[in-house]
C-alpha cells in the first residue's frame, strides 16, 4: 500500500513540473487578477458617480437656496401686478436706446378666443395638460435637432418662455435654465394657467419693436385684439417663433407656410373641408395683378331715350 500511494505521490510530483500545468496554473493566476482588476475599477466608478450624484445634489440645493427667495418674490408680485418691462425690452434697450417700444397690457377677457387658442396650438399644444414643462416636447425637439445637425427646435412651454422673456438674459447656460425651470414650475404652481397664459400674451414679441397682442393687432390689423378673426390669429400665432424676421401676412414665405399648416393641424385635427379650403388659400402665394378689362360703359340718358325714339 504504501509503495502504491508513493507512486501516485510521484506521479503528481511530475505532473506539476509539467508545461501543461504551469499553463493552467498561468491562466488561472491571471484570471484572478482581471477579476481582481474589474471588481476595483467598478468600485471605483461606484465611487465616482456616487460623488458626481452627491456634487450635483449639493449644486442643485445651494442654488435654490440663493435664489428661491428671490424667485418667489417675482412671481408673488405676477398674482396682482403686471411688469411695466420685461427682461427682454429692457435688453433690447439697453442694445439701441433710441429704440420705440410699444407695448399695451390687456386682460385675458379682452383677447380673442382664437389668439388664444392659436397660441396655444403655435407654442405648446399641451399647455393646460403639464406641470410647467412637458418632457415628449423636449425628446422631439432633442430627436429633431439631431437630425437637423444644430440647434433649431427649442420644446421650451408657454410657461418657461414665459419665465425667459420676463426674468432672464439670453445667455445658454445651465445655470439661466435651472433658472427658467424653477420659474415656470413656480408659476405654475402660484399663478395658475390663465394668468400665465395673460401674461405671455401681453409680453410676448411680435415685432422687432412690438411687444403683446393688443400692440400686434392694432399694428398689423388696424383692430383691437378682442376683435381678430381666425385667419388674423393664426397669422399672428405663426410669427412668433421668430417675430423679428417675419410677417404675419407674408404669404410668400415657406416658413410662415409651414408654422400656419401646423396651427391648424393641432387646432383642428380632424381638418374639415372648410378648414381644408382656409388652409390652402392662407398658404396659396399673393395673386398676380390682372390687367384691367375695359367694361362696357352704362348708356347715357340720351343713347337712350334716342334708342327708344327709334325703336317707336
Amino acid at each position: 500500500m504504501k509503495k502504491f500511494f508513493g507512486k501516485i505521490r510521484d506521479f503528481f510530483k511530475w505532473l506539476s513540473g509539467t508545461l501543461v500545468i504551469r499553463i493552467l496554473a498561468f491562466i488561472i493566476k491571471w484570471i484572478y487578477r482581471l477579476i481582481n482588476f474589474i471588481l476595483r475599477q467598478a468600485l471605483l466608478i461606484c465611487i465616482i458617480y456616487s460623488t458626481a450624484f452627491t456634487v450635483a445634489a449639493s449644486y442643485l440645493i445651494y442654488r435654490v437656496f440663493i435664489y428661491g427667495y428671490d424667485i418667489y418674490e417675482s412671481v408673488e408680485e405676477l398674482k396682482v401686478t403686471q411688469p411695466e418691462n420685461s427682461k427682454y425690452m429692457e435688453a433690447l434697450r439697453d442694445s439701441n436706446p433710441n429704440v420705440q417700444i410699444r407695448h399695451t397690457y390687456v386682460p385675458l377677457d379682452s383677447i380673442s378666443t382664437h389668439l388664444r387658442k392659436a397660441v396655444i396650438a403655435s407654442e405648446d399644444a399641451g399647455f393646460y395638460f403639464h406641470p410647467g414643462f412637458d418632457i415628449r416636447a423636449i425628446a422631439e425637439a432633442l430627436d429633431a435637432n439631431q437630425m437637423a445637425g444644430k440647434t433649431k427646435f427649442g420644446g421650451s412651454t408657454i410657461t418657461q418662455q414665459l419665465a425667459k422673456n420676463l426674468f432672464l438674459s439670453g445667455e445658454r447656460s445651465f445655470d439661466r435654465k435651472f433658472k427658467e425651470l424653477a420659474y415656470a414650475l413656480l408659476m405654475e404652481h402660484e399663478l395658475g394657467k390663465d394668468r400665465i397664459l395673460e401674461l405671455y400674451l401681453n409680453y410676448a414679441q411680435w415685432g422687432k419693436d412690438i411687444f403683446g397682442c393688443q400692440e400686434a393687432c392694432l399694428s398689423y390689423y388696424k383692430k383691437s385684439c378682442s376683435k381678430i378673426s381666425l385667419d388674423q390669429a393664426i397669422n399672428l400665432a405663426a410669427m412668433l417663433a421668430a417675430p423679428a424676421k417675419h410677417h404675419p401676412n407674408m404669404r410668400e414665405s415657406q416658413f410662415m407656410a409651414k408654422r400656419r399648416a401646423v396651427i391648424y393641424q393641432n387646432m383642428f385635427p380632424k381638418k374639415d373641408s372648410v378648414l381644408v379650403d382656409s388652409l390652402r388659400q392662407l398658404m396659396a402665394p399673393p395673386a398676380q395683378p390682372l390687367t384691367p378689362v375695359a367694361q362696357p360703359q352704362p348708356a347715357t340718358e340720351k343713347k337712350v331715350k334716342a334708342k327708344a325714339f327709334k325703336n317707336h
